[in-house]
Parts: C-alpha cells; structure tokens; sequence
C-alpha cells in the first residue's frame, strides 16, 4: 500500500471514531444520560419513592390505585397513613407499615393497595398525589395517569364480582310406598273368597193326568 492511501485510511479512521470518542469524553452529564422514564419518584427524608403511578380500573369504571416503591432506608419503621389523588382520598386497604431498611410496593399485587373512588382523569395525564406519613411528613407529586391493562394490569383496582342471582328450588317430601294421597294403602289380600255352592238337589217328580175324558 502506497504512503498516500495509508494516510487516507488513518484520516478515515479517525473521522469515524470522532463521535464515540466524543461521547466517552462527555461522561456522566452526557444528554443521552439524562434520559428517563416518565415516571415520577422524589425523596421524603430517609425514604425514597419510586415509579409513583395512578393506575385506572377497567370496563368504565372510575376507580384508580395509587402504586409507588416505597424505601426505608432509616432506622426506624414509617408508616403511610394517607394518600389523595386530586384532591380525593384513597382508601387504604390495610396497615401500610414500612420496616426500617425495607420497602413496600403500595398497591403491589398482594400488598397493601390504595383505591381512590373516583378519578377525573384519563389515561395519559398527569394529576397531583399526595402521600402523608406519620413522622416524615408528606409530600405532593405530578403522577401520570395509566389505563390498568398489560404491565399495568395487576396494579389496577380488582373488579368487584358481579352479583347473580340464585333460584331456590324445594322440593316436597316423597310419598311412602303403599299410600294413595298421603293416606296409607291396605296392603294386605282377602283370604277368603265368596264361594257359591252348586244346587245337588234334583227334582224328581213329574206331573201327570189324572184324568182322562173319554169320547
């Protein structure tokens, strides 16, 4: 290869390494870094919230869940006490208690869940939550608002059973062998049976003149 290629094909290397070398050397402020999902999270003293989301019941219903990660990572148990989604509260399913160094997944398939009863909101918008917390306080956040269906699915409000009705059926006592109408049947047979006795008796005079007219 003669001097002049070799000085193209080392120009030509060095243009193309240029971006990745320049995307090395932006390090950890670099724009493609900062990207993030778009859901939101926020700290509350020794506790950090994650993946906050309103997440809407299905088949029309106005119902919604608030789910977010909650972290402990004091020394101390918290305790959520209270959570609004616009302004409207949410009903706790149960004691919401978070250990010290432990976490909870509120509204997590299996743990304690947090219903609001209406929401105004649709899918795809954002609304203010707030969540209280016996000693950290409480804290309000823009969540975004997402229909309860695929990786939503099992955070959503479950489906109250829809009611059916029943038919009661009674049915009445059997009727006894051998009795007609409720009244019992005789069930024995006559042993004795009507005979007729045949006359043995024949007649066995006749009549005959006893006079007789002569001409």
């Amino acid at each position: 290869m003669s001097r002049s290629l070799r000085r193209g094909a080392v120009a030509a290397l060095i243009i193309a390494t240029a971006p990745v070398l320049a995307a090395c050397s932006a390090g950890d402020g670099a724009a493609s870094l900062q990207v993030k999902p778009n859901v939101a999270a926020t700290t509350l003293g020794s506790l950090k919230l994650n993946g906050i989301n309103v997440v809407t019941a299905v088949g029309g219903s106005t119902q919604a869940n608030v789910s977010v990660n909650i972290a402990n990572n004091g020394t101390t148990a918290e305790t959520l006490t209270s959570v609004t989604a616009d302004g409207t509260a949410a009903t706790l399913s149960g004691p919401a208690v978070i250990p010290p160094q432990s976490s909870l997944l509120l509204s997590g398939p299996g743990q304690v869940s947090a219903t609001v009863p209406s929401l105004t909101q649709t899918p795809g918008q954002n609304t203010p939550v707030t969540l209280t917390f016996a000693n950290a306080g409480s804290v309000t956040i823009q969540a975004l608002v997402s229909a309860g269906t695929g990786p939503y699915a099992s955070y959503a409000p479950s489906a109250a059973p829809t009611p059916t009705a029943t038919l009661a059926v009674t049915t009445s006592p059997s009727t006894p062998a051998g009795t007609v109408s409720g009244k019992a049947a005789p069930t024995g047979k006559p042993s004795g049976k009507a005979t007729e006795k045949a006359a043995t008796g024949k007649g066995t005079a006749k009549a005959t003149p006893t006079t007789s007219s002569t001409p």
